[in-house]
């Protein structure tokens, strides 16, 4: 049978009960007048109802303010019934006492409804939701009232007194304090109809029943109120005693506001444990279950030693039991790390297949980098090569002869010493994007030397006045090497002045030298002295001067 079932039979239970004890009181009213239990009987059924309300209210009611709202509410009920047990068997026969008694019952009509407005604001809400600080102070108007009530005697605020009535007596005569505790009354509660309304979170879909909730209380409080106030609160015969049956109208609400959900309460938990997929399981102390899950493994004293002293404990790979210390026992559940487990071998599965293809891609990477480098290096040497075609073209002919004088392997050693320095002004400006002045100076000296070793008196000068670009560097070698080449290496001197102007100047030869231009925007202009040539290498525009 479910929880929900169990408490409708409860409040069912409660009803008869209820019904058949004020049955009793009337008949033994009616009948047996001089029936001595009737009071301490209806007062016991009273307090068992109150009481089972309060252990309703302490068990299953999770909000902590609420429960306390709620137990003052239940406090005040309590009280207030037992005043009227108090009348009904000691002052009966004791009019003053019983006038003064009397007055309890506007205590009652100030704070249960006050603590129900309170409790209303915790339905639907957290558990450690807590109301504004600013409506405790209602609870100075409730205790100004409450005052007034119980001093009565000395100012009639609340009912007045007829002269002509015999005193004392027990006929009270409202006057504008009464009035005001009901205005404060249907105050309270219509305002707690509001704030149920707003908890209430109905929708379209939502069955009458749930949809009416916010107004069970002041429409079961009218209705039960219809025939007392039609007959001035004069009555013969009592379904049920008036005072009693508007406490149990406010508690039969507060179970029906449990039973619709506006309450979150604890009463699923041997369900929730039962179907718990974490395998819960709750222990007293010393180890014994007292809420288990169907799934949970048992426990043994050493495993509970070990989760005492970790909170944790490995039953297997892939289960791991947790505990945590509740009040009055311990908290015990099961992490299930098999997916987790599972997760991480396809992880590292994963990675080392992800290491392999990293190895296989810096392989790959490696071998496209020397592929790539040998490819530069030999584009560099193709760029070389035929940088220098013309000389290794003339190397090989002279190579070619079946015999060789002196004079071919000095002009063999001119032409490879020109390779060698040619190519290396070229990788060096390949490299560092710029030549340093330096090297063509130990260029055009190993080239002299050479060129002195064939028999051409050979001078330089080397002194510029500024940088050279690696341009004009290249090509002032690659110049030099052309007009030998011109010459047919038959010349009587060369003098390389390097300063302001780049200028050859050579002597002893057959050989015409014209002008002519040459690459990157620079020309040889030519200069006819006496026995030989002046050549000048300069810029496009500029002119060459005597």
């Amino acid at each position: 049978m479910s929880e929900r079932k169990k408490s409708v039979i409860r409040l069912f239970a409660a009803a008869v009960l209820l019904f058949t004890v004020s049955a009793y009181r009337q008949l033994s009213i009616r009948y047996w007048s001089e029936d001595f239990l009737r009071p301490y009987l209806v007062w016991a059924v009273y307090m068992l109802l109150l009481f089972g309300w309060q252990h309703t209210i302490t068990t299953k009611i999770m909000q902590k303010s609420m429960r306390g709202h709620l137990t003052a509410q239940n406090i005040v009920s309590i009280l207030f019934l037992t005043v009227r047990f108090v009348q009904d068997a000691f002052l009966y026969v004791n009019i003053p006492w019983m006038r003064f008694t009397g007055y309890f019952i506007n205590i009652a009509a100030v704070f249960i409804p006050l603590f129900g407005f309170y409790s209303a604001f915790y339905l639907g809400k957290p558990e450690d939701y807590q109301i504004s600080k600013k409506w405790y102070l209602l609870l100075i108007p409730a205790y100004f009232l409450s005052m007034l009530a119980l001093t009565n005697d000395l100012h009639h605020f609340f009912y007045y007194i007829v002269p002509e009535e015999p005193q004392p007596n027990l006929y009270f005569h409202p006057y504008i304090g009464t009035y005001m505790i009901h205005i404060w009354a249907l105050s309270i509660i219509a305002y707690q109809v509001y704030v149920i309304y707003q908890r209430n979170g109905t929708a379209k879909s939502d069955p009458f029943y749930r949809k009416l909730v916010p107004f069970y209380e002041p429409i079961l409080l009218f209705l039960f109120s219809i025939p007392y106030a039609a007959t001035a609160y004069v009555v013969r015969f009592e379904l049920v005693e008036y005072s009693a049956g508007l406490i149990f109208i406010i508690v039969l609400c507060w179970q029906l506001y449990i039973l619709t959900g506006l309450i979150p309460v604890n009463t699923q938990y041997s369900e929730v444990f039962r179907r718990s997929t974490v395998a819960m399981q709750i222990l007293s102390p010393t180890g014994e279950r007292i809420a288990v899950s169907e799934n949970a493994a048992d426990i043994t004293p050493a495993m509970l030693e070990a989760l005492k002293q970790n909170q944790h404990f490995s039953a297997t790979e892939d289960i791991t039991m947790n505990l945590h210390q509740i009040p009055g026992g311990y908290m015990v559940w099961q992490t299930d790390l098999s997916q987790i487990n599972q997760a991480l071998r396809e992880l590292q599965r994963l990675n080392a297949e992800l290491e392999e293809e990293q190895d296989l891609l810096a392989q790959e990477i490696r071998i496209q980098s020397d592929e790539t480098s040998i490819q530069a290096r030999n584009d560099i040497y193709d760029s070389l090569s035929s940088e220098v075609a013309g000389q290794l073209v003339l190397l090989t002919a002279l190579l070619s002869n079946e015999s060789l004088s002196t004079d071919d392997w000095n002009c063999i050693c001119l032409i490879g010493t020109y390779i060698k320095r040619f190519c290396n002004l070229q990788l060096t400006y390949q490299e560092q994007q710029m030549i340093p002045i330096s090297d063509l100076a130990i260029s055009l000296q190993d080239m002299a030397k050479c060129m002195k070793n064939i028999g051409i008196r050979t001078s330089l000068d080397f002194c510029p006045i500024s940088n050279l670009g690696p341009e004009l560097i290249l090509l002032i070698t690659k110049t030099l090497e052309e007009i030998l080449e011109e010459a047919d290496f038959r010349l009587t001197s060369v003098a390389i002045q390097i300063s302001d102007t780049v200028c050859f100047e050579i002597t002893g030869t057959d050989h015409e030298f014209v002008s002519r231009s040459l690459e990157g925007g620079y020309s040889l202009q030519t200069e006819k002295i006496p026995a030989g040539y002046r050549l000048l290498l300069l810029q496009e525009g500029e002119v060459m001067q005597s």
